[in-house]
């Protein structure tokens, strides 16, 4: 009979033992976590609204249409648009002027929710004799509106919001957004977003800010806030903030002498200057009017273009913009 060797029967001993120890230590290895598909990771909602105030006239409602068109064509919304829109309105808008403005919107993107709520312009208060006369006091309600009124409303309040969003009738997104701003600003965790500033004189500002900031002498950027994005926590709970904003509302200062709101706005950011996160945007296209803004650009620049202002009685079938820093009338067709 022929012998095994030794060495052999020893080979195998080692093999059989080593397989049982891998078998032994893969059995009680703990379970794998499957690896997260960073594509399918979902992104915080954020409750963000677009705020509007319009009048109660023609050429505001067919303003107000293209402003929406702009948002549902140039927003990126993946298919869905998340935010809600509120068309603030004086008593005088008609079921008629209403019935338009949804017709026409929602017959290309049956998406956007749309609602409207009233603002009472109503006052007994004159303009102090000599202050800025050619502000009438409808104007400067609407500069207390954009600085008080809008974040008390109710809608506002109901509605649980984070973050606020301002587009007015005549603004216009001019061109793709890659990046959803309320995303964008979440992200960034900022409490104030704006697209450019401006010049105006704020003069009965500072007889409010001197004490407040203990200086005699206070100069304040004003923001271009025809488009503008807040954080409404911050709003609300900064105590420099409230007490300047205070200061404006108690005695109806802010009706009885002209302050602008892009001044006010800016004068917000300067009294919590060391707190505010605030960050001033180039990467968003807009306009206003004339006033055009594309990507990139710092500055807004004015561009009078009579076309742009010729066509926009026809905001129900199309779109119409001004491209470019030399404002290019630009029209898109509406399904």
């Amino acid at each position: 009979m022929r012998r095994v060797p030794k060495n052999y029967i020893l080979q195998k001993s080692c093999l059989i033992l080593i397989c049982f120890t891998i078998c032994i230590i893969y059995l009680t290895l703990p379970e794998k976590t499957p690896t997260p598909n960073l594509e399918e990771t979902p992104v915080r909602t954020v409750r963000g609204v677009i705020v509007t105030l319009i009048r109660s006239a023609n050429r505001s409602i067919f303003l107000t249409i293209n402003m929406i068109h702009s948002i549902t064509q140039f927003y990126p919304n993946n298919g869905t648009f998340l935010y809600p829109l509120i068309i603030f309105h004086e008593e005088d808008l008609t079921s008629v002027m209403r019935q338009q403005i949804l017709s026409c919107v929602l017959k290309s993107n049956g998406t956007i929710n749309i609602s409207f709520a009233l603002v009472n312009f109503n006052t007994s208060i004159s303009p102090n004799t000599g202050s800025r006369p050619e502000k009438p006091i409808g104007y400067r309600l609407m500069c207390r509106f954009w600085t008080y009124d809008v974040f008390y409303h109710p809608a506002i309040i109901q509605g649980k919001y984070e973050y606020l969003m301002r587009m007015d009738d005549d603004s216009y997104f001019s061109d793709r957004i890659k990046k959803d701003p309320f995303l964008y600003m979440d992200s960034r965790r900022l409490d104030y977003m704006y697209r450019s500033t401006y010049k105006e004189s704020a003069y009965p500002l500072y007889s409010i800010l001197k004490p407040i900031l203990k200086r005699k002498y206070v100069h304040i950027t004003c923001i271009y806030n025809n488009f503008f994005m807040i954080r409404l926590k911050w709003y609300y709970e900064s105590p420099r903030v409230q007490n300047f904003v205070n200061e404006l509302i108690k005695d109806n200062l802010i009706l009885r002498e002209y302050i602008g709101d892009g001044c006010i706005h800016g004068a917000m950011l300067h009294v919590d200057r060391r707190h505010v996160r605030v960050e001033h945007v180039r990467n968003i296209p807009y306009g206003h009017n004339y006033h055009v803004m594309p990507t990139g650009y710092q500055q807004w620049k004015f561009q009078e273009v009579n076309d742009f202002h010729e066509v926009i009685h026809k905001s129900c079938e199309q779109l119409t913009v001004l491209k470019g820093i030399q404002g290019k009338v630009t029209h898109i067709k509406m399904s």
